[in-house]
């Protein structure tokens, strides 16, 4: 698989989303699925301290132990009250929890992952992720779902090495804006939910998929936005315009969906979380797939069609 380079550090352009490895440490399905990456040339997995209240960064450790062979980690803090906070002191807290709970002594990408209620004090916080750098705790640092005049006043602290946004077909995309401008910041971009949730990899048949695995699935922010009455029809149209471009490249829908966000400007890699060892896979090789300007514009012209363009 190519790799691109961020910060000085070298990543698969697909790598694997760790929270669909949840918290069970006795999932027998783990070493299957970190294998099956490995061997197509992903190289890196993202989790974060708040996945499973810090139960999801111990189950990819017992994992990568399992396996014997190692992968780049990237994980990252989140404000009070659900995680460690963004104080200085809390920041280099939960980094030092989570390279316990990893069992590393360095992460390769740590970042802030969203902001809190307030921004005050984002410039102290910036200080002290740029000071875990500086004191080989970690190799990059970035921020996550962060706005452009956030990621500015980092700037003005040191350099932010990456940044880490939603995008797809369906979803998130003011993310398309935001990477070209970190392109001219030399700014690595990386992008996640890039299958929408699963309905750009044609997983979902109807709203009511999510009830089997979310009982309060109405209540959820993406359900709302592109899986509710008016918005599941909105989705569903996008998917049925991605068939005929992923039958004349000759892929899966799920590969065409991967394989457009790593086209987009200044999009550096796209991270695909999956519990099955095939999936893991095909996700790798969508980063192989060429798409030509004519496909690249078919799909784009679907976007109009999607449930967050209403």
């Amino acid at each position: 698989m190519r790799s691109v380079e961020i910060g000085g550090e070298w990543f698969s352009v697909v790598g694997l989303g760790g929270f669909e490895f949840e918290d069970d440490p006795d999932w027998p399905g783990a070493r299957d699925v970190l294998l099956a990456s490995i061997e197509a040339g992903v190289d890196w997995i993202d989790t974060a301290e708040q996945y499973f209240d810090r139960k999801n960064e111990p189950v990819i450790a017992a994992a990568l132990r399992d396996v014997g062979q190692p992968m780049k980690l990237s994980s990252k803090v989140a404000p009070l009250p659900d995680g460690t906070g963004f104080e200085p002191k809390q920041i280099r807290e939960a980094c030092e929890g989570s390279l316990e709970r990893l069992g590393v002594d360095r992460l390769d990408m740590y970042l802030l992952h969203y902001p809190g209620e307030t921004t005050d004090g984002l410039e102290d916080s910036w200080g002290a992720m740029r000071s875990l750098v500086d004191d080989g705790l970690t190799r990059l640092v970035g921020l996550s779902n962060f706005e452009q005049s956030d990621v500015e006043r980092c700037l003005a602290v040191g350099p932010v090495d990456v940044l880490q946004e939603g995008l797809s077909l369906i979803d998130h995309l003011e993310t398309l804006e935001l990477a070209r401008w970190c392109a001219t910041q030399n700014i690595g971009v990386v992008t996640y939910e890039p299958l929408g949730n699963g309905m750009l990899a044609g997983a979902i048949t109807g709203p009511e998929d999510f009830a089997r695995v979310l009982p309060d699935y109405a209540e959820w922010s993406f359900w709302k936005r592109l899986f509710s009455p008016g918005k599941y029809e909105r989705s569903e149209a996008v998917v049925d315009g991605m068939r005929s471009v992923a039958d004349r490249v000759g892929c899966s829908l799920a590969q065409i969906a991967l394989a457009w966000n790593l086209e987009q400007a200044g999009v550096s890699t796209t991270l695909a979380g999956t519990r099955s060892p095939a999936h893991a896979r095909s996700n790798a090789e969508a980063a192989d797939i060429v798409l030509s300007p004519a496909d690249l514009a078919d799909l784009d012209a679907l976007i109009p069609l999607g449930p967050t363009q209403a």
